[in-house]
């Protein structure tokens, strides 16, 4: 398959159903498998990062229709964390998205990603059982520091980076394990759809045709997978949503680090050829090449 085909975009919208299905049990979205999907398919990193954003923020919409109903969301979450989170997007998005390689990013992120997993299944300390952390003023700083920080990561990733916001959420502030799945899914909706946004109006060179109609085909499904792995935490002990979410968790760090792990490898092993300047950039012709762009904006390919 290559870059714009059809068969490749249906089955990204069955894959999302699926991931948002079970992410959205527990929190998360699992984004980081879709987003090399539409990558190839709008061809290029840029494009497909954005689009990525959009389509988690909106399964992750559907899912926090579910918890809003059931409680499950916090307001001062929200607040503290998720409105911080939104400018941080922004911010993200007009400063940072053309400075940062997405390569190292997702590197560092995977690695972090795994470390959380683990210990999300370990069995919680005593000091972690007890109430949420007091609302005070290093409380409160800690929360919109972790909103700013994460909001600016996600759109510089395409990823809502729900699965690093949801441990710290449950160990570091102690808020109870389905509230913070609720919560952390309102929250990556704002995030994801605040920065896309703001990605697609700074006047980007943005494919509209194809990322309208991945759009189009991805979204739905997403939404449908959100909304019912939503109703699906309702269902799930407590302990239960911890362990599988920290699975989750795990295995995504895994899969981001492997990713980008194996290009590196290439890139350390064989670095003679990425000093040839013709694999970068064919002068002979003005074609567009996604592994000149994925070289640019991701690191070695």
């Amino acid at each position: 398959m290559q870059w714009g085909d059809p068969w490749l975009l249906g089955g990204i919208a069955l894959l999302s159903f699926a991931l948002s299905f079970v992410g959205a049990s527990v929190g998360l979205v699992l984004g980081h498998l879709r987003l090399p999907l539409l990558v190839l398919h709008l061809g290029g990193p840029a494009a497909g990062a954005a689009c990525n954003l959009i389509v988690s923020g909106t399964g992750a919409l559907a899912g926090a229709a579910n918890h809003v109903r059931n409680g499950r969301v916090s307001l001062r979450c929200l607040a503290l964390m998720g409105i911080p989170s939104a400018v941080g997007a922004v911010l993200g998005a007009v400063l940072f998205s053309r400075h940062l390689s997405h390569f190292w990013a997702h590197l560092v992120i995977g690695a972090m990603l795994v470390v959380s997993g683990l210990q999300m299944l370990r069995p919680s300390a005593n000091a972690e059982e007890g109430p949420p952390a007091a609302l005070g003023w290093r409380q409160v700083l800690l929360e919109v520091l972790i909103g700013l920080g994460l909001g600016v990561l996600a759109v510089l990733t395409g990823l809502m980076l729900g699965s690093l916001r949801l441990p710290l959420m449950m160990r570091m502030l102690r808020i109870d394990a389905k509230v913070a799945v609720g919560s952390n899914l309102a929250i990556g909706c704002l995030t994801a759809l605040v920065g896309a946004t703001t990605w697609f109006a700074t006047g980007r060179n943005v494919p509209w045709g194809p990322v309208l109609a991945a759009l189009l085909v991805v979204v739905p499904p997403t939404m449908v997978g959100g909304y019912l792995g939503g109703w699906l935490t309702g269902r799930i002990s407590k302990e239960g949503v911890k362990k599988l979410a920290g699975v989750l968790i795990a295995v995504t760090g895994l899969l981001m680090v492997g990713q980008e792990a194996r290009p590196l490898v290439r890139f350390v092993v064989w670095p003679l050829e990425y000093e040839t300047p013709d694999l970068l950039e064919d002068e002979d012709t003005d074609d567009y090449s996604v592994e000149d762009d994925a070289f640019e904006m991701w690191g070695p390919p």
